[in-house]
């Protein structure tokens, strides 16, 4: 009995294993300045140019992730943007220490 319940228990496993992909890998890029980001951020901004914006690890972040979007919303004073996602229908508010690397998309 404890054998056939070890083999069910291991075809159950193996199943849920296999059922789990693998996430993509992101290449980390360097630091940017903050004001370059600024600076890259409002013209994305006034121009609505999509672009990827690559996280940097953060307490609620424990890895480095990448947000693809328009930015709908900038507020230079506070460093806070709005971020809306067009890969998953979400918006993003963010704030511009978050921001390890930008790029056009």
């Amino acid at each position: 009995m404890e054998k056939n319940l070890a083999e069910q228990y291991s075809t159950f496993f193996s199943k849920k294993i296999s059922l789990v992909s693998k996430s993509k890998s992101i290449k980390p890029f360097s630091q940017m300045p903050e004001p370059q980001i600024t600076y890259f951020l409002t013209q994305a901004y006034e121009r609505k140019k999509s672009v990827i914006l690559q996280m940097n690890k953060t307490e609620y972040n424990l890895f480095i992730n990448e947000q693809i979007g328009i930015i709908k919303h900038i507020e230079n004073k506070r460093g806070m943007l709005v971020l809306e996602s067009s890969d998953c229908d979400l918006i993003h508010m963010l704030s511009f220490n978050d921001i390890r690397h930008i790029r056009l998309s």
